[in-house]
């Protein structure tokens, strides 16, 4: 598959991208708009931009694919990592646009720490680095910034504004996904601690993880958060 097998697949009429830092909710809301019945939500993450060149234009060419099949107007694709290829997707699907996912950063450190095995300071570097690109993509224009508390506190307005943002009704019943079990993902099988949280996250019901980083986050990392680049960031999407 190349370029030019791309531009001849025809293309949904609305292409979203959910992208940010991971462990921010980006599964969670992936998975809430894939019960949409007017979306296409792919229901993995394809990685695909992030991915060398012969394996993008492949996993691209399989993705519009799909989304013509499904006969929808509106395509998502939820890939965090694809915050720092913004610029290489809009020359690739003009008129993209993108769903900026962020919550506290210390939460996310948090369930990133856990993933990498107890390595905070890893943890921390990607929320930096994953944080300055999803400014970087706001400040742009072209994007919408989705924050998980705010979704927490109130599911339907904030979902509501999303299906503005994408052009379509909102439904109420999307909210209900979890009473349809699916299978997300490569999470097919659980393999490790991670792919087993992620399995039953996809169908339980909304879920509050606000403020774990408490009793979880040890203090020195938690301090970091309070100077610097890292204060500035939280600053930037409202959490100071």
């Amino acid at each position: 598959m190349n370029k030019g097998v791309v531009r001849l697949i025809p293309k949904p009429k609305v292409s979203i991208f959910i992208c940010g830092c991971g462990h921010t909710g980006s599964t969670l809301l992936a998975r809430i708009l894939a019960a949409h019945p007017d979306v296409f939500s792919v229901p993995r993450e394809t990685s695909a931009f992030v991915s060398e060149k012969g394996a993008r234009w492949a996993k691209l060419s399989l993705l519009l694919l799909e989304a013509a099949i499904s006969r929808r107007n509106v395509w998502v694709e939820k890939t965090p990592g694809h915050i720092h290829y913004t610029r290489q997707i809009l020359e690739t699907i003009p008129g993209a646009r993108f769903i900026v996912v962020t919550r506290d950063g210390r939460d996310v450190v948090t369930s990133l720490g856990q993933r990498y095995e107890g390595d905070f300071d890893r943890a921390f570097q990607r929320w930096v680095a994953d944080s300055k690109a999803s400014m970087l993509c706001v400040e742009r224009g072209g994007g919408m910034l989705w924050r998980y508390e705010d979704f927490i506190e109130s599911p339907a307005l904030s979902i509501e504004r999303l299906c503005r943002f994408m052009g379509v009704a909102f439904d109420p019943a999307i909210l209900d996904y979890h009473q349809h079990p699916v299978v997300w993902g490569r999470e097919r099988k659980v393999r490790t601690p991670h792919s087993a949280r992620r399995l039953a996250q996809v169908n339980q019901p909304i879920t509050d993880y606000r403020g774990g980083w408490r009793s979880k986050l040890p203090a020195d990392v938690a301090s970091r958060f309070e100077a610097g680049e890292a204060q500035e960031l939280m600053a930037y999407f409202g959490y100071c």
